[in-house]
């Protein structure tokens, strides 16, 4: 007896059908720009900068367990904001060097980073970018100084977590745009 192998080709392509129609998520609009409806989240950089760095700062100073050491205070502000405008300035310039194919020169290359599309200051790939350059930043300078070593390291993750959804939030509350 010989078997007939049903063709699953029709299945496939009716589930595809209907998987393309009802997943019509992005709406692309040809020909238009971006713009914002308010102010750019450009404004919102300096507060979020000096409200992370206050929250990080407030973090490892509390719970941290940081020993005695000389100026510790002083030290711990300053290697927080060196590994801070390091992780809030990567993705500006990263993203001046691709508008910089488009762009005049590079000072309009680094206004169209902030302004030519719908750039927020905290995308989804942000959080990494900040552990990536803090972690090493912070939990090497830090780690000699602290009792509890791992405590140092999960709290710096978290303290980075917690900062960067703050910021995320309020950036997509405050600032509105639209193509």
């Amino acid at each position: 007896m010989i078997s007939r192998k049903r063709s699953k080709l029709p299945y496939y392509f009716g589930m595809y059908i209907i998987l393309f129609f009802a997943y019509q998520i992005d709406i692309v609009y040809a020909n238009s720009s971006w713009r914002w409806l308010t102010s750019s989240p450009r404004e919102l950089l300096p507060i979020a900068i000096i409200f992370t760095l206050a929250i990080e700062y407030i973090g490892i100073v509390v719970f941290g367990k940081v020993k005695q050491m000389n100026w510790r205070r002083t030290k711990i502000l300053g290697i927080i904001i060196a590994a801070n405008i390091a992780s809030f300035l990567l993705p500006f310039v990263m993203r001046t060097i691709a508008m910089r194919a488009t762009s005049v020169n590079w000072l309009e290359a680094w206004e169209d980073a902030f302004g030519a599309g719908p750039f927020y200051i905290v995308l989804f790939g942000y959080l990494f970018i900040t552990i990536l350059f803090e972690i090493p930043v912070m939990y090497g300078n830090l780690k000699k100084h602290t009792m509890s070593k791992k405590l140092l390291f999960r709290l710096i993750i978290a303290l980075n977590i917690v900062t960067t959804c703050i910021v995320a939030v309020l950036e997509r509350i405050l600032y509105k745009g639209q193509w």
